[in-house]
């Protein structure tokens, strides 16, 4: 009983394995999709993640984080921000959170308070996740 039961599911998974879908899409759908493409592409900004290195009321601590982040990468852009009383250093440009995440446990160890937060940022600006 078993062993039919067995050859009857294998014979019938070998079987649905076999068989092929087809999809069609209706030319409405079709075009629904280009005009969304269409307009994605034309907006050169989009909701995406940076890493906030500090936030601060005290620009002296501002300008040190700020120096410090410079010293140890050179390499990776930054820019800073006064919305009163807080002054915030955000870096980097991600599509993903996912993208950011193991450069900011890395961060972490030099700025404990860094964290991930969304922006309005150029598309332009957005660091591929294998850079």
């Amino acid at each position: 009983m078993q062993r039919s039961f067995l050859l009857c599911l294998f014979i019938l998974c070998g079987f649905s394995l076999s068989a092929q879908l087809s999809l069609t899409e209706e030319d409405s759908v079709r075009e629904l999709i280009e005009r969304y493409r269409d307009t994605n592409m034309q907006k050169p900004i989009i909701k995406a993640w940076r890493i906030q290195i500090i936030t601060t009321d005290d620009r002296r601590e501002m300008e040190q984080a700020k120096s410090k982040f410079e010293m140890l990468y050179p390499h990776i852009d930054f820019s800073w921000e006064h919305n009163a009383p807080y002054y915030k250093v955000k870096i980097g440009a991600y599509e993903k959170k996912e993208d950011l995440e193991s450069f900011l446990l890395e961060l972490k160890k030099e700025f404990p308070f860094s964290l991930p937060v969304q922006d309005d940022i150029k598309k332009s600006e957005l660091i591929s996740a294998h850079e």
